[in-house]
């Protein structure tokens, strides 16, 4: 295994041994990214200079950074996440040579810990979609096959890890999107509890759903992530074995057939392994209204200038308009629900320990499409209802994690997800290390092939 498809956690050791410097992990990085980027175009505003600065001064200066839990590790932070003197343009033409002035938190927190930033990753218009696309820095393809989505909102960062240029990488998660890619790109994707992590409050105390959260090659390297995220080192639980809740398509969602066939085989495997596994449907209703509720105030609230500028896409502008049409007693209903959901998927758990359910309702689909229209026969109105395997976990307020499942038969990605209650993460990581251990670790998807093609040959993305 070359030393950029090795486990984070494994880069680290080597690093701390002295076994290997930062400058020659960022250059099998810079490697891999030059033979991967021209089609897949994960990583955007890149300085592989100034990248290559921050590594050689963590070679010279072991005082710099001295101890701190990623020192070296090469990672980028996603387009939406601020980067003082850095462009960054949250996928939005209307941003397109915005450079800010100070830093989001977060990106201070990996700097203290240690990181060697080389850029961006791409990311939707705003965040909004879960497919990588937009008019400034284009499509980011699947490395698995670039005539499919990545995913997203954080396609980015899930395809650079996916590649090996990155080492890991943070993303942020309101319905899926540090969920969805994972699944489509073969990485693990963790959303914690809302408000585990700080630094990601929105503009309004009212709105406690969207999350940043860590991405990695495997749940190892999502823990060490996360605890330089949230400054608690904290070792995974002894846990005995898991009870779980299974509800495949959560009692009413389309799936599509490739993805009832790995999730329903991993759900046996995991039997085998003795884990009690039981099926039945989650106690959520209303989740639906709930959710797009308060996604639509959040993104009102967020951007509401943009409502009539059409250098932005329509689905963004959607969002908006629906938050601005709210009423105060929608978005307190809205409000009650939530806290209705929450503390009745809390009481599930004096029965279970953790959810299963299929991550993404569909694989990988086709780069040309905005949004999936379509499941199985079953007709979607909304962009983003195809994403409910996902969002409907977002509003109990819990931890989620997608783990890699295994492939369809095309050989495109699917994952798992394992849900866990309020606050219980270091629980649901310790299963979700369990389960990997059973279903294995994702094969790297075929590099070599992604050389060979020409981009230009490649189907296009969206013209929206």
């Amino acid at each position: 295994m070359e030393l950029v498809d090795r486990p984070a956690t494994e880069q680290i050791a080597l690093l701390n041994a002295g076994a290997l410097s930062a400058t020659e992990l960022l250059a099998a990085c810079r490697d891999r990214a030059q033979l991967t980027e021209p089609v897949v175009n994960a990583l955007v505003s890149v300085d592989w200079e100034r990248a290559a600065d921050r590594a050689r001064a963590l070679d010279s200066d072991r005082s710099l950074c001295v101890g701190a839990s990623l020192r070296g590790l090469v990672t980028a932070h996603k387009d939406l996440l601020d980067t003082a003197g850095v462009v960054t343009t949250y996928g939005s033409t209307v941003y397109a040579d915005h450079v800010p002035a100070a830093n989001s938190p977060l990106v201070d927190v990996l700097a203290s810990a240690g990181v060697v930033v080389v850029g961006k990753t791409n990311t939707p218009e705003f965040g909004a979609g879960s497919h990588t696309f937009n008019r400034v820095h284009g499509l980011t393809r699947n490395p698995w096959n670039p005539a499919r989505s990545a995913g997203g909102s954080s396609g980015g960062a899930a395809a650079a890890l996916a590649c090996g240029s990155l080492s890991i990488a943070a993303g942020s998660d309101l319905g899926g999107s540090l969920r969805n890619p994972a699944s489509f790109c073969g990485i693990v994707g963790f959303r914690p509890s809302s408000g585990t992590v700080p630094g990601t409050e929105g503009a309004d105390d009212r709105i406690t759903m969207p999350t940043s959260g860590p991405m990695g090659r495997c749940v190892s390297d999502v823990m060490l992530l996360l605890n330089a995220m949230t400054g608690v080192s904290a070792t995974p639980p002894q846990i005995g074995t898991p009870r779980v809740l299974f509800s495949i398509d959560h009692g009413d969602l389309p799936l599509a057939p490739g993805v009832v066939e790995v999730v329903e085989h991993a759900a046996r495997q995991l039997e085998a392994a003795g884990w009690s596994v039981e099926s039945g449907d989650l106690p959520l209703p209303g989740v639906d209204r709930c959710f797009e509720t308060l996604r639509s105030l959040a993104y009102c609230l967020m951007q509401p200038g943009l409502l009539g500028d059409h250098r932005v896409k329509e689905t963004v502008r959607f969002e908006i308009a629906r938050g601005m049409a709210l009423g105060e007693e929608e978005i307190r209903t809205a409000l009650a629900d939530e806290i209705r959901i929450r503390a009745t998927f809390d009481q599930m758990f004096d029965t279970v320990d953790l959810v299963l359910t299929a991550t993404s309702q569909v694989p990988p689909f086709p780069v040309g499409n905005e949004w999936v229209a379509e499941i199985d026969g079953t007709r979607l109105d909304v962009y983003t209802d195809w994403m409910r395997s996902c969002s409907r976990l977002t509003v109990p307020g819990g931890p989620s994690i997608s783990l890699p499942a295994g492939l369809t038969d095309e050989g495109l990605p699917v994952g798992i997800q394992l849900s866990g209650q309020r606050g219980a993460d270091a629980h649901l990581l310790a299963a979700a290390e369990l389960a990997e251990a059973v279903l294995g670790t994702s094969s790297h998807p075929p590099i070599g092939r992604l050389s060979g093609l020409d981009p230009a040959a490649l189907p296009r993305g969206p013209t929206a």
